[in-house]
């Protein structure tokens, strides 16, 4: 981990830590914090998002995600606590995200996801129908274990910016020289430049679109089809988890249904932003 502690105004001492996890970049940046507080608290942090990213990564044979998508067409698979309930909020969230949000949709599936996962709450296990399911925690994780931070980190400072990856960020208070924090998105044609700002004061925002490389690697439940929309959809709200959830499905809904699944979350703002050739990027309400 990366940390530095910088005094140089005395008046607002300034923490921040970088780390990588979760196969992205981590920052987090702390305000008016003492130096030991602070590297501690980002230490922790560091531990749960690694733990977070060994246990949940599909991509690894030794983890808890691998071996359900290896067994569980087979037979009923046993899950311990944490992971049977993230199981059972996705579930949550694809019905109430009206099957947009489906963790069963993935490039490793080779059909459309249909929700043929089942669980059983006696048992705490997980069964799937079909032998081609593979689960993907992707469009969920960063949210979640943000989320997780919040809840059972205290943060040591009233005023702080926690970003996993840059799609997936929380802000505390508001920036020491200014009423909010001030978070950019990069823009798609130009990395160096910004495609928008957005100013967030005790909010979440995530991030859904293509990866980085331009490359469409969400998909679309509905159809089983890769979503290759070039626009990038946000989310501001108080939970990164449902901001995370939220942004995936609806920028891989179609138009029609953005505004009436988005009424269904309240207390959550969406906004559309295509970039465009010459720099700019148009941004649209959802």
């Amino acid at each position: 981990m990366e940390f530095i502690y910088s005094t140089r105004n005395p008046d607002c001492p300034l923490a921040y830590a970088r780390f990588g996890g979760m196969h992205t970049d981590c920052e987090l940046l702390l305000a008016h914090c003492a130096e030991q507080e602070a590297r501690s608290w980002s230490e922790a942090v560091e531990e749960m998002v690694r733990t977070a990213g060994q246990r949940y990564n599909r991509f690894d044979p030794e983890s808890l995600l691998s071996r359900i998508n290896r067994e569980a067409s087979l037979k009923e698979v046993p899950c311990d606590e944490e992971l049977f309930l993230i199981l059972q909020l996705c579930r949550a969230f694809q019905k109430a995200t009206r099957g947009w949000f489906d963790i069963s949709a993935n490039p490793s599936s080779r059909s459309a996801g249909t929700g043929s996962w089942e669980l059983d709450s006696g048992k705490r296990t997980v069964r799937f129908s079909r032998e081609d399911m593979r689960l993907d925690l992707g469009g969920f994780l960063k949210g979640y274990v943000l989320e997780q931070v919040l809840k059972t980190l205290p943060l040591p400072s009233g005023q702080a910016l926690l970003s996993l990856g840059g799609s997936s960020s929380y802000a505390r208070g508001h920036h020491p020289l200014s009423d909010n924090w001030p978070v950019s998105l990069p823009h798609s044609y130009y990395p160096l430049q910004n495609a928008c700002t957005f100013q967030l004061l005790d909010q979440a925002l995530s991030v859904s679109g293509k990866d980085r490389c331009g490359n469409g690697h969400i998909i679309n439940p509905k159809n089983g089809n890769r979503v290759e929309k070039e626009e990038m959809v946000t989310v501001i709200g108080p939970s990164p988890l449902v901001c995370e959830v939220l942004s995936t499905a609806l920028w891989v809904c179609d138009e029609a249904h953005r505004s009436p699944l988005l009424s269904d979350f309240e207390g959550y703002q969406a906004n559309s932003i295509t970039p465009l050739p010459d720099g700019s990027a148009i941004v649209r309400k959802i």
